[in-house]
């Protein structure tokens, strides 16, 4: 548990020095009335733009904490299991360098924790119990507590169609314990925003403008800890086999000015593991930004 406290600590700290925005990220697929598989994403983030530097640069850091459960989540007897018990937590510091006005590269290094350590199992049945007035979840045979670290990579770039019309592309690969992969992001955005990607560097937003989004995102997962366990030991209670070709669908939307911007977006994930009772996955991702 004392990694997860130094994690939060570290993020207080940061918070604490001159940042330029402070946004809450929120995942969730209550919405449409599940609670399994990719369940809760929380990420706290903040940033700035570098100084004396020949190039633009960006400087972010993000607290994030995601949970994974199956669909028979108050089960105890794993035969019933369509997916891992899961939480992960996590620190993360990126670098954002710009090329140009339409095209950035970025590397982050995430370090964090999985387990009882992540605070998901706490967090998760205190939400169940006291918000929605629902049993506690068994989290079974959850993945064990463990280091990882992460490093994560990102070419993103805008091609402008028209006045109103872009096409946001992205390339990225990660690296670690806890997640290797690489993969493409394509999508359309019609609107008068100018940011380079729809979910990216929230100081491109700055200044009103709105947008729509039209995209998808297309991976191959080399290693999922979430899902198949350590590459290096078998300590796991319960893993399973991972799909290595993932894909998502996303639809969504974006309004900002000089103080704030609002993101939500509509995701449609496909399975991680072949044993998922359900073929596809949604949730919903909303974020609020401000400014300072």
């Amino acid at each position: 548990m004392r990694a997860g406290f130094i994690l939060c600590l570290l993020m207080i700290s940061v918070l604490g020095t001159a940042q330029e925005y402070i946004e809450l990220h929120v995942d969730n697929d209550l919405y449409f009335k599940t609670d399994w598989y990719y369940s809760s994403g929380i990420y706290i983030s903040t940033g700035k733009q570098r100084a004396k530097v020949s190039k633009k640069q960006f400087i972010h850091w993000t607290l994030g904490q995601e949970i994974y459960n199956p669909t028979m989540r108050y089960s105890k007897d794993e035969s019933t299991f369509d997916y891992p018990f899961g939480g992960w937590l996590f620190l993360e510091r990126k670098l954002q360098t710009y090329i140009d006005s339409v095209s950035v590269i970025e590397w982050s290094v995430k370090l964090g924790v999985t387990g009882k350590a992540s605070f998901a199992p706490y967090i998760q049945n205190l939400y169940h119990r006291k918000v929605l007035g629902l049993p506690e979840l068994s989290w079974e045979k959850a993945m064990p507590q463990s280091t990882h670290l992460n490093i994560n990579f990102h070419y993103r770039k805008r091609f402008n169609i028209t006045n109103k019309i872009s096409l946001l592309t992205s390339g990225f690969s990660n690296l670690g314990t806890q997640r290797t992969g690489l993969g493409i992001r394509v999508g359309a955005l019609i609107g008068t925003s100018k940011v380079i990607s729809f979910i990216g560097n929230p100081l491109e937003a700055r200044g009103k403008a709105y947008a729509f989004y039209l995209g998808t995102r297309q991976e191959y997962r080399l290693h999922d800890y979430m899902v198949s366990g350590s590459l290096f030991n078998d300590d796991e209670l319960f893993v399973m086999n991972s799909i290595l070709y993932k894909n998502s669908f996303e639809l969504g939307c974006v309004f900002h000015t000089e103080q704030w911007k609002i993101t939500s977006l509509f995701n449609t994930i496909s399975r991680d593991v072949e044993k998922q009772n359900n073929k596809r996955h949604q949730y919903l991702s909303f974020a609020i930004t401000r400014y300072f």
